[in-house]
């Protein structure tokens, strides 16, 4: 059995408890698409990128129980033994757990290598467009958020997000899509590195745009 199918295999049984469907092992599938995709024609290590992507978010189930984690930095913890029983390189293995740690928008490390921007990425493509909208609903059923919700956005990350933008929600229950698109979505474009990611990046974003506003409209009893 090859590398790629043995990470599937050892990824999939992180997701088998977790119940946070907007960060299933179908999110890592399609973030792995993503990736494939992002790195047509690229000089890359193709299979650094595919490993790192399998296990980007297998921290998340400690995430969940406790808010304080980082996934990204949960998820490097819990690769590096397996990595190592793989058999990868020192160096390569040093190379995808700085990809899985730097690919998340809610913290400081920055992604240094082509590979490490393009798992960045690639995640946050699932995280715009149709599908992300649909993770945006399933996040609000999850934590009995709010389907349609403006606010102040200048006041509200000061009160419910420490203040930064990419700040941690404080109160899950008073946050919503059309505030999550307001101080986030929306700009994601300015975070992506790869030119290929910015241009599927503006379909649907555009696609996010039009939905909101017809969103608002149709809660307004407008239409």
């Amino acid at each position: 059995m090859n590398n790629i199918n043995l990470v599937k295999q050892f990824t999939d049984k992180f997701f088998v408890k977790n119940q946070d469907s907007a960060h299933d092992f179908d999110h890592v599938l399609r973030v792995y698409n993503i990736a494939i995709k992002l790195a047509k024609n690229q000089k890359v290590d193709l299979e650094v990128i595919k490993i790192a992507v399998l296990l980007h978010d297998i921290g998340m189930g400690k995430e969940i129980k406790n808010s304080s984690c980082d996934h990204a930095i949960q998820s490097a913890k819990l690769a590096k033994p397996f990595l190592i029983k793989l058999g990868l390189k020192t160096n390569r293995i040093q190379h995808i757990l700085d990809c899985i740690r730097e690919h998340r928008y809610r913290n400081n490390e920055q992604p240094k290598t082509l590979e490490s921007k393009i798992v960045h990425d690639a995640d946050k493509l699932d995280g715009i467009g149709a599908v992300g909208i649909a993770r945006d609903f399933i996040w609000v059923g999850k934590y009995n958020a709010h389907i349609y919700k403006k606010a102040n956005i200048e006041k509200y990350i000061k009160e419910n997000m420490g203040g930064k933008t990419n700040g941690k929600i404080i109160d899950k229950s008073k946050h919503s899509p059309q505030i999550e698109w307001e101080i986030k979505t929306k700009y994601i474009i300015d975070r992506l590195y790869i030119p290929q990611a910015k241009l599927l990046a503006r379909k649907r974003l555009k696609y996010c745009k039009e939905y909101y506003l017809k969103l608002e409209r149709e809660v307004k009893g407008l239409e």
